[in-house]
């Protein structure tokens, strides 16, 4: 029996299940209460039904919900995938949401004093008499038991159908009111010293607040921020929805307080946090386009490019039909890669393709102090140009790059994105990456960088995307996602007809290893030597 009470004594209001089990066990007119069999069991009939006619009619309503919001339901990450990285999907500082609600280790007690503070510093912004926070509170669970089905909604049935409606209240009034207090906070620069005191409390923070499994819907956020009265912004004029998406814009991705009211999304498609991040991470790249300058460079170094690779190449193209049957059969392309056609940084320097980052061209960054930040400035973005230069985002290793890639796959795996943004986007990189002479190619062209990236971290890099990429489960339709494009012309780089891959290969073994190259030249002088001294003796021996 569900009660959840909107105030304390006879002046609240108050949202109430059946009406309470009779206590009378006489027999009414309508046959009410029934008596089982020699055991003496009262059934109390109306009550009874009461109950399983309500209960199956808040069941019927909340599965309604579940239907329309399951494209993008917080639910639990599943074992397969979290057995891999189990630190990426689990908070380490604070919980958001009920998932990792029933958290009893104790580790994020911390986590837990800084809600209630927060809860008390937000309303103290515009009440600044103690008196009137009853009064707040109030209005905030008002507002949130009024849709405390529509919330219930957005989690799994079994992760939410043993908490309490005035439990589940509780947490998103608490959670939300911890998050619009954070995010205020960042905007106008107040100092937290509560949350500094704690080791890398701001950067855990950060990542904690985006992962899968610890969201709220975005729409209780909304009416948290509507309610409550935040002087700092009375003069912008921005409506609550508005105010928030751009609070958390400024948090996530660094927006340094622009104007963006005009390429925000609506709020009621905004299903929490996590998604609204996803919708960043996935728009920056689809106005990005190179400067004018880069194409211009381009288009005048193309030609001299192509002719110094042709007077490179000329030697072991004339040398091909000596050189080849001698190369080793492992390092042959069949054998490097089989019928995957992506070919590694290293081995693209070979084909003619070169490497660059992605240069925002002086436009709108989405970088800065954000957690967006470590995905550059301009993410996801991938371009392979027709002058053979393939520009790609920047990207930086730091602890919390993992966590967010992951949660942002787990993400689209969730709302059925078979062939999402972020997995296509990580799936080639780990493709471009299988060994530390690929990450040296990456992190000399500055699209990966971090804290060290020296030749001694190439190694941690190779691992890295070998990280990520073992939950890019379900990359098989990346033709329709939108590298489509780019996978298809490094396909038919590779299928030059100047015997791109074999050339390659010989370069790969014989040019970057020079003393291959004098082995393979004195092997072939001793064997044209051998049957020209031979050839002589065959000559003049008689018929």
């Amino acid at each position: 029996m569900k009660q959840l009470a909107g105030g304390n004594g006879g002046g609240g209001d108050a949202i109430r299940g059946p009406e309470a089990k009779p206590t009378s066990r006489a027999d009414d007119a309508s046959g009410s209460q029934v008596m089982a069999g020699d055991d003496n069991v009262t059934v109390h009939v109306e009550w009874l039904a009461r109950r399983l006619t309500q209960q199956q009619e808040d069941a019927a309503a909340t599965e309604q919900h579940r239907v329309m919001l399951s494209t993008h339901r917080v639910s639990r990450v599943p074992d397969h995938v979290r057995i891999r990285n189990p630190d990426a999907y689990t908070p380490g500082l604070v919980t958001i949401g009920p998932l990792h609600a029933e958290d009893g280790l104790g580790r994020l007690r911390p986590g837990k004093r800084l809600k209630m503070a927060y809860l008390h510093s937000l309303i103290s912004r515009g009440h600044p008499d103690p008196s009137s926070h009853l009064a707040v509170i109030q209005g905030y669970v008002r507002l949130v038991a009024a849709r405390e089905r529509e919330a219930r909604a957005m989690y799994a049935a079994e992760d939410v159908e043993e908490i309490s409606a005035e439990d589940f209240v509780q947490m998103l009034v608490l959670d939300g009111c911890f998050i619009i207090e954070h995010l205020v906070n960042v905007a106008t620069g107040r100092e937290e010293q509560t949350l500094h005191a704690t080791p890398y409390g701001p950067a855990q923070l950060s990542v904690d607040i985006v992962l899968a499994e610890n969201q709220i819907p975005f729409f209780v956020l909304v009416d948290l921020i509507g309610s409550t009265r935040l002087p700092e912004f009375d003069t912008t004029g921005y409506q609550p929805p508005v105010l928030l998406m751009k609070l958390v814009l400024y948090y996530l991705a660094g927006e340094k307080g622009s104007d963006r009211s005009d390429v925000l999304p609506p709020a009621n498609g905004v299903c929490h946090i996590l998604h609204l991040l996803h919708q960043v991470v996935t728009s920056a790249r689809t106005t990005w386009q190179p400067p004018p300058r880069i194409q211009q460079e381009c288009a005048v170094l193309k030609p001299a490019r192509e002719v110094a690779n042709l007077l490179l190449s000329l030697p072991l193209l004339l040398m091909m039909p000596l050189l080849y049957p001698i190369l080793p059969d492992e390092c042959k392309w069949s054998s490097r890669y089989g019928l995957v056609s992506v070919p590694s940084a290293s081995d693209m320097k070979w084909l003619g393709v070169r490497i660059q980052k992605i240069d925002s061209g002086g436009g709108k960054s989405s970088g800065g102090a954000g957690i967006v930040s470590v995905l550059g400035p301009v993410p996801l973005a991938v371009e392979l140009d027709r002058h053979d230069v393939l520009r790609l985002a920047q990207l930086k290793i730091e602890f919390r790059t993992v966590p967010l890639l992951l949660n942002l796959i787990v993400f689209e795996h969730s709302s059925e994105q078979r062939a999402g943004n972020v997995l296509s986007y990580m799936w080639l990189m780990a493709k471009i990456v299988q060994a530390a002479e690929d990450a040296a190619v990456l992190v000399t062209a500055e699209v990966v960088r971090g804290e060290t990236m020296g030749s001694e971290s190439n190694t941690d890099v190779v691992r890295f995307f070998r990280q990520v990429s073992a939950a890019c489960e379900g990359a098989g339709e990346l033709e329709v996602s939108y590298l489509g494009e780019t996978l298809q012309r490094l396909k038919e780089r590779t299928q030059h007809p100047l015997f791109a891959k074999r050339v390659a290969d010989l370069q790969r073994y014989y040019i970057a290893v020079p003393w291959r190259l004098v082995a393979a030249f004195v092997t072939v002088i001793t064997t044209v030597s051998s049957i020209l001294q031979t050839f002589p003796s065959f000559k003049q021996k008689p018929a």
